[in-house]
C-alpha cells in the first residue's frame, strides 16, 4: 500500500503545475463571470435574449430566461462550452497516463517493484477523481469570491443545492469520459489513445447539439453521454435526474472495468 501511495504522489507531482494553473484560471474566470453578471440589469438580459438566433433558442429551450439572468450567468461556469471542453480534455489527458508510462518504459520500472498491475489503473482513477474534485472546488471558490466582492446587495446568488447539483452533474460527465479514455489508455499507445478518446468525445458533443437542432436524430441521440448532462434544466430549478447519473455512472464503471481487464492481460514490454 505504501508503494501505491508513493506512485500516486509521484503522478500528482508530475501534473501539479497543470492542475494548479488550470484551477486558478477556472476560479478567476468564475469570479469574472460574477462581476459581469452584476454589471448588467434585468432589462439588459431581456435585450440579449431578444437578439439570440433561433438555433441558440432551440438548444437552450425553455431555460433561456433562466440562463440569461444573474443566477444563470453565475452558474454558467458549470456548463460553459469552453470550460466543459477544457475539462474533458484535461480528464482524457490524465486518464491515458498508463499508455504514456507503458510507451516510455516507466511502467516496467514501476512493476519491477512488488506492486500489482492493477495499481496502474487504481492510481489513475484516484488521480482523475482528485483532479475533478479540485477543479469543481476551484469553480465554487471563484463563485464564492465573486459573490463576496461583486454581487449586488439584493442578489442572493444560486442556492447551495443548485450549485451542488450542477457540480455533481459536471463531475459525473467528466468521470464518464475518464472511464472511456482509461479503457483506451490501457489498450493503446498514447498517440492513439488520446486522439481516439478526444475524437469520440467531440463526436458525441456534436451529436448532442445536432439532435437538439434536428429532432430526426433523437433516435441515435441517446448514444451521446452529453445527452445525460442537463445543466439548463438544473438552472431552471428542476431536480437532478437520477437516471442520468446512473447512465453516466454505468459508462464510467464499464470503462474502469475494461481498463482493469486489459491491463491485466496486456504485454507491457512492447
Amino acid at each position: 500500500m505504501r508503494s501505491a501511495f508513493l506512485l500516486f504522489r509521484l503522478s500528482l507531482k508530475r501534473v501539479r503545475m497543470l492542475l494548479c494553473v488550470t484551477g486558478l484560471l477556472l476560479a478567476g474566470f468564475q469570479t469574472l463571470r460574477v462581476h459581469i453578471a452584476a454589471s448588467h440589469s434585468a432589462n439588459d438580459y431581456d435585450q440579449i435574449a431578444a437578439l439570440l438566433p433561433p438555433s441558440v433558442r432551440t438548444i437552450l429551450g425553455p431555460s433561456v430566461t433562466s440562463v440569461l439572468s444573474f443566477n444563470g450567468i453565475v452558474c454558467g461556469g458549470y456548463f460553459d462550452l469552453g470550460i466543459v471542453i477544457a475539462l474533458v480534455v484535461l480528464t482524457i489527458t490524465l486518464a491515458t497516463l498508463p499508455a504514456v508510462e507503458i510507451e516510455t518504459g516507466f511502467a516496467d520500472l514501476i512493476l519491477a517493484r512488488p506492486l500489482r498491475r492493477h495499481w496502474l489503473i487504481t492510481r489513475t482513477i484516484a488521480l482523475v477523481l482528485f483532479a475533478i474534485l479540485l477543479m469543481l472546488f476551484m469553480i465554487m471558490a471563484g463563485t464564492w469570491a465573486g459573490m463576496a466582492m461583486f454581487a449586488p446587495p439584493d442578489a442572493s446568488g444560486p442556492p447551495a443545492r443548485q450549485t451542488a447539483s450542477l457540480a455533481l452533474d459536471l463531475g459525473m460527465l467528466l468521470l464518464c469520459w475518464g472511464g472511456v479514455a482509461m479503457a483506451f489508455g490501457a489498450a493503446c499507445r498514447p498517440g492513439v489513445a488520446r486522439p481516439a478518446a478526444s475524437l469520440i468525445a467531440f463526436s458525441a458533443l456534436l451529436l448532442d447539439y445536432a439532435q437538439k437542432l434536428w429532432p430526426a436524430l433523437e433516435c441515435v441521440g441517446w448514444l451521446s453521454p452529453f445527452r445525460y448532462f442537463t445543466p439548463f434544466e438544473l438552472v431552471m430549478g428542476d431536480p437532478l435526474p437520477v437516471e442520468n447519473l446512473l447512465v453516466l455512472g454505468a459508462i464510467t464503471l464499464t470503462g474502469f472495468t475494461l481498463a482493469y481487464f486489459i491491463i491485466s492481460h496486456r504485454d507491457i514490454s512492447r
